[in-house]
């Protein structure tokens, strides 16, 4: 119980150094160009890799298949220009919502994802240009915090989401005047949820498993 305590301790300290970083990140960002903000409306489709790993001193076997693990996102994004040229920063806040199934089980996790991304823009030719962006991000949960069901072996199943995570997340794409088309790939810190499994027999924990998910996305950004 104590190792338990200490360990929820420790993952809830990190996520408190991840905001305060966060947030010290945003505040120096926008600073220098409050006046030069350009608004967009960012959208896209999610391609998610869910993985289960085990937690120390579990014993597991391979009794769950991850399938059609897919999703959305739209929100408004605001780039701010650098004094530096060719440099800005982004903000967004964008809704997310990324689908998967766990052996029957269908899983949405619905979510706002704040993004803070240094960003550098390439000129290529007078109608079209190149950006590469990376930086931080933090995700609150605003669906489900868990799923239940039983399988035919009588072991009741809960998909357990984490209130908030932190990760970071890096990018590449093309502009086409108030257009532009990318992908962005994230990585989280820590785990997305837990997966724990009861035996309603035996009235017992056998089984958890950490899950993480890393996603890969194709992002269409419309500037006003």
């Amino acid at each position: 119980m104590k190792e338990s305590n200490h360990s929820a301790i420790h993952m809830e300290g990190r996520r408190l150094k991840g905001l305060f970083a966060f947030l010290l990140f945003c505040t120096i960002a926008v600073t220098p160009a409050r006046a030069q903000l350009q608004v967009a409306l960012r959208t896209g489709l999610n391609m998610s890799d869910t993985k289960l790993r085990n937690l120390p001193q579990t014993t597991v076997g391979d009794l769950f298949s991850l399938n059609g693990q897919d999703g959305y996102f739209i929100g408004p994004v605001l780039h701010i220009p650098l004094p530096v040229t060719s440099l800005g920063i982004e903000v967004g806040a964008l809704y997310d919502v990324r689908r998967t199934e766990i052996n029957t089980k269908d899983i949405s996790l619905k979510s706002i994802v704040i993004p803070a991304n240094a960003r550098l823009d390439i000129k290529l030719l007078s109608f079209l240009g190149a950006y590469l962006s990376a930086g931080p991000e933090l995700s609150f949960n605003i669906g489900h915090t868990g799923f239940t069901w039983t399988d035919s072996q009588q072991i009741r199943n809960t998909f357990r989401v984490q209130s908030s995570s932190f990760g970071f997340n890096a990018g590449a794409g093309l502009r086409f005047s108030n257009m532009e088309c990318g992908a962005v790939y994230h990585i989280p810190v820590g785990r997305t949820a837990d997966l724990i499994s009861l035996s309603e027999t035996m009235n017992q924990i056998y089984e958890v498993r950490s899950a993480t998910t890393n996603t890969w996305q194709i992002v269409l950004t419309w500037y006003f």
